[in-house]
C-alpha cells in the first residue's frame, strides 16, 4: 500500500530534537517521513549531494519546513541554505508545505522589519540573540510573500507543531473526501441533466418532423450547426445573442460583434476575455474565429440555396413566426 511521503526540511543541528520527535509522529500516523540524517535520502555517485536533497524533494506529497535561529549549510555555489532551495524546489513540484517558525525567531523578525524602516539606526549592526544570520529573516519573507501555501505559524516546543499538523492534516483529509463526494454529486446532476436535456432535443425533434414548413425545419438545423462550431460559443461568452438569422444579416464576425473586437497580438493564442465591448481576444483565435465564421455562414447560404430559399423568404418566415 502506498503511503504518503512527508520531507523534514530544517536546519539540522539546532533543531535536531525537533526532527527526531516529528520523525515518530509521522510514523505513528502511517506517513513516511523523510530525513537526510536517516539515510533516506538516495545520494546518487553521479549528484552533488546537494542536489541529490533537491531530487529527493520531488518524490514527496508534502513538507514540513521547520526554520530556527540557525541558518545552516550554504547550497554549493549559493547564499542561500541548503533548507531555502529545498523549499524552492517544493514549491516548483507544488507541494503542500506546512512552515513553522520558533517563536523567539519570529518575533526578532519584526523587530529586524521595523528596523528597516528606521533610518537612524545601522541594522546591519543590530543583535538578534535567538538568530545568527539575518538572512533567515529574508527567508521568512520569501515563504509569505509567496502568493498560495504562505501560512506560517510560530512554536514554542514540539507540542505546538504536533497539535498544528494534526489539525491541518485532518482538515486536508476532510477537504479531500469532501471535494470527492461533491464531485461525485456533480457527476449524477450532470447525468441527469444530459438525460434531460436528450428528451427535450428529441421531443424538439419530433414536433419539428410533423410541421410542414420547411423554414422551420432549416431552422432548427441551422441551430444545430450553430452549436457545433466555437464561433458562436465565443460570441455567447461576450453576451452577443446569435441566431441563424443574426449570421445571415451580417456577413463577417468582426460585423456581427458590432466591430468592437480588439485583437492582442501579444496574449496567449486562446485567449479570451470576459465581457465587453471592446471584446478582447488573441490574434490567433481572431483569425480562427473569422475563418470559423464564414465557413458557418456559408453552409447556411449553401443549404438554403440547395431549398432554393432566398435569405430574404428566410428572414421573414422567421421574423413572423417570432413575431419580430
Amino acid at each position: 500500500m502506498a503511503t504518503p511521503r512527508i520531507f523534514i526540511s530544517s536546519t539540522c543541528y539546532d533543531l535536531k530534537y525537533i526532527r527526531e520527535n516529528l520523525k515518530y509522529f509521522i510514523r505513528t500516523l502511517g506517513y513516511e517521513p523523510i530525513l537526510s540524517e536517516d539515510g533516506d535520502i538516495y545520494y546518487n555517485p553521479s549528484l552533488h549531494t546537494h542536489d541529490a536533497c533537491l531530487s529527493e524533494v520531488s518524490s514527496c506529497q508534502m513538507m514540513v519546513l521547520l526554520i530556527g535561529g540557525r541558518y545552516g549549510g550554504e547550497f554549493k555555489d549559493s547564499e542561500k541554505s541548503i533548507t531555502n532551495h529545498e523549499y524552492e524546489a517544493a514549491i516548483s513540484q507544488k507541494i503542500p508545505i506546512f512552515a513553522l517558525v520558533e517563536s523567539a525567531v519570529l518575533n526578532e523578525h519584526l523587530v529586524f522589519g521595523d528596523n528597516k524602516k528606521n533610518t537612524s539606526v545601522d541594522e546591519n549592526k543590530i543583535s538578534y540573540p535567538s538568530t545568527n544570520d539575518t538572512r533567515i529573516f529574508e527567508f521568512i519573507d520569501q515563504v509569505r510573500r509567496h502568493l498560495i501555501n504562505n501560512a506560517i505559524v510560530p512554536f514554542k516546543d514540539f507540542s505546538d507543531i504536533e497539535s498544528y499538523l494534526r489539525k491541518q492534516w485532518a482538515g486536508m483529509m476532510y477537504e479531500a473526501l469532501t471535494s470527492e463526494s461533491e464531485a461525485k454529486r456533480v457527476s449524477v446532476l450532470f447525468e441527469s441533466l444530459q438525460e434531460t436535456t436528450q428528451n427535450v432535443q428529441f421531443m424538439t425533434r419530433q414536433l419539428v418532423n410533423t410541421s410542414k414548413n420547411r423554414l422551420i425545419q432549416l431552422n432548427v438545423e441551422f441551430y444545430d450547426q450553430m452549436l457545433k462550431t466555437e464561433v458562436t460559443h465565443d460570441l455567447s461568452h461576450w453576451g452577443i445573442p446569435v441566431t441563424p438569422k443574426d449570421v445571415l444579416r451580417h456577413e463577417s464576425f468582426d460585423s456581427i460583434a458590432n466591430d468592437e473586437i480588439e485583437k492582442d497580438e501579444d496574449a496567449d493564442g486562446s485567449s479570451l476575455t470576459y465581457g465587453g465591448p471592446p471584446y478582447k481576444l488573441s490574434q490567433w483565435r481572431y483569425e480562427s474565429n473569422c475563418n470559423k465564421y464564414q465557413n458557418l455562414r456559408s453552409e447556411i447560404l449553401s443549404r438554403l440555396k440547395e431549398e432554393s430559399i432566398t435569405i430574404e423568404q428566410f428572414l421573414e418566415e422567421v421574423d413572423q413566426s417570432s413575431g419580430s
